[in-house]
């Protein structure tokens, strides 16, 4: 059993996270998934698994050299 807990702590450190729980489906009564948002959404299995930070950096990164190529190339 997934401890909810967790979730609860890391969603009260910032007011701009929130999680939300999906328990069942039509098609599955035993699928069970866990969405975290802070700007950005993801599904995760633990808490060990949020790592949002990371991945806004890698998206940040990949838009900068994009911006960076066009307008070098208009130079």
């Amino acid at each position: 059993m997934v401890d909810l807990n967790q979730f609860y702590e890391w969603q009260k450190q910032d007011r701009y996270r929130s999680v939300s729980i999906e328990i069942g489906n039509p098609n599955d009564n035993t699928h069970f998934r866990v969405w975290v948002y802070d700007f950005r959404g993801g599904g995760v299995n633990s808490v060990e698994e949020i790592d949002l930070e990371s991945k806004l950096k890698e998206r940040e990164y990949e838009r900068y050299l994009s911006l960076k190529q066009k307008f070098e190339e208009g130079v």
